[in-house]
C-alpha cells in the first residue's frame, strides 16, 4: 500500500474475508486507537458507504484492499478528533446537530440518502464531527470580523448568484432496441421512475440513469460538448415539473431522456444567508497562514499513537506502513527545520569602516 493511502479517503468492496479475523463473537472491536475502540458494527456501515480506492504509480493503477482501507481512514479521523480534543477544540454535540441542521437543509441529497436508510443520521453526525474538528485545529486562534465577511460578500456578489435549475431524473440508451422496449413500455403506461429502475439493473442493456441539477443559466464552452449541453437546456427550460422530454442525441449514438422531477428560478444569494459560509473560507485562508502545518502534525500523530489492530493481516500491513511513514517524517523533518531556524537567525552587523 502506498503512503497516500494512510491519508486518503477511499475504498474497494473485499473486505468479508478480512473481518472473521478482526475479533470472536464476544469482542465487537476492530481495533483500537490510544485507548478509544472502533467498533464493528460501525466499521461496517462505513465499509458500505465507501468508493472504491484507486492508488496511482506510474501508469499503472491499483485497487487498495476495501477493509483496510477503511480501518485506516477511521484509525485517522479518532486521531485528529483525539488531538482537537488535546487542544480543546473539538466541537461540541450542539455545535455538530447545528451543522447537521444547517447541511441537511442546505444539501437536499443528505436529506434524501438519511430518508432512504442509505446513510444513517448517526454516521453523518460522525462525519460532521470529524470535519468540523479538522476545521478547528486549522483555524485556531484565528478571527474574521463582520466588515471582512461583508467586503468579501459585496466585492464577489457575482459568485453568490445561484442559477436556475432542474431536478432530473434521466436515462441513457445506446441500444436501439432496449430504446424501443422503453418507448413501449411508456405506451403501456409504466411511469419514469419505474422504466429506469428496471432497466438500469440490467447492465447487459448498456443503459446508464440517475439523478442530477442541471443548471438552466450560465456560459457553456463553444465545444461538441458545450453544444450538447445547450441542446439539453433548451429542452429542459421549456418542460414542466413532472413531464418526459422526447429522445435528445448526446453524442457518440448515445441519447438520453428527462424526468423532470422540479425547477427552480435563478436568484442572487443574500449575505445572510452565505455569510457564514464566507466566514470560514475566510479564516481558513488566515489558518493557513498563521497556523502550523496540520497535515504534518497528523503525519507525526498518526506515526506515535498505539493502535490495536484485530486482524493479524491488516496489523502487518498497518505496521509496515507506519516504519514508512516515519522514514518519510525523518525527511521532511530536518527540512521544516531549516526555514525555522533561519529565521530566528540574528541578523549579523558589519563592523563599522574606520575613517
Amino acid at each position: 500500500m502506498k503512503l497516500s493511502s494512510l491519508f486518503g479517503a477511499g475504498f474497494a468492496a473485499l473486505a468479508v474475508i478480512a473481518l472473521s479475523a478482526c475479533g470472536g463473537k464476544q469482542d465487537n472491536t476492530v481495533a483500537k486507537v490510544g485507548e478509544t475502540p472502533i467498533n464493528k458494527d460501525m466499521y461496517l456501515r462505513r465499509l458500505e458507504l465507501m468508493p472504491t480506492p484507486i492508488s496511482v504509480a506510474g501508469q499503472q493503477t491499483a485497487t487498495a484492499p476495501a477493509g483496510y482501507t477503511t480501518l485506516v481512514q477511521m484509525i485517522r479521523e479518532q486521531v485528529m478528533l483525539d488531538m482537537a480534543k488535546e487542544e480543546g477544540v473539538l466541537p461540541t454535540d450542539q455545535q455538530v446537530e447545528e451543522r447537521v441542521q444547517r447541511e441537511m437543509k442546505n444539501n437536499p441529497q443528505i436529506k434524501q440518502a438519511i430518508t432512504e436508510g442509505r446513510l444513517t443520521l448517526d454516521d453523518y453526525r460522525q462525519r460532521v464531527r470529524v470535519a468540523l474538528a479538522e476545521f478547528n485545529l486549522r483555524t485556531k486562534g484565528v478571527t474574521v470580523t463582520e466588515q471582512e465577511v461583508k467586503k468579501f460578500y459585496d466585492e464577489n456578489k457575482r459568485g453568490f448568484y445561484r442559477p436556475a435549475t432542474a431536478r432530473v431524473r434521466v436515462i441513457l440508451v445506446e441500444n436501439p432496441a432496449v430504446r424501443k422496449q422503453i418507448d413501449d413500455d411508456l405506451k403501456r403506461g409504466f411511469n419514469f421512475q419505474s422504466i429506469v429502475n428496471k432497466y438500469s439493473q440490467n447492465p447487459v442493456a448498456g443503459v446508464q440513469s440517475g439523478e442530477s441539477e442541471f443548471a438552466l443559466e450560465g456560459e457553456l464552452p463553444n465545444t461538441p460538448d458545450g453544444k450538447i449541453l445547450q441542446r439539453v437546456r433548451n429542452v429542459l427550460m421549456n418542460a414542466k415539473p413532472m413531464q418526459v422530454t422526447d429522445w435528445i442525441p448526446v453524442g457518440g449514438g448515445v441519447v438520453a431522456r428527462f424526468e423532470v422531477l422540479a425547477k427552480s428560478a435563478g436568484r442572487q444569494l443574500p449575505f445572510e444567508e452565505v455569510k457564514d459560509g464566507i466566514r470560514e473560507q475566510l479564516m481558513l485562508q488566515k489558518g493557513m497562514q498563521t497556523n502550523r502545518d496540520l497535515n504534518l502534525e497528523m503525519m507525526k500523530r498518526m506515526a506515535n499513537t498505539p493502535v490495536e489492530i484485530k486482524s493479524e493481516t491488516w496489523k502487518k500491513q498497518y505496521e509496515k506502513d507506519i516504519e514508512e511513514l516515519k522514514k518519510t517524517l525523518a525527511q521532511i523533518e530536518p527540512q521544516q527545520a531549516k526555514p525555522a531556524a533561519q529565521s530566528a537567525k540574528p541578523t549579523e552587523q558589519k563592523p563599522a569602516e574606520k575613517r
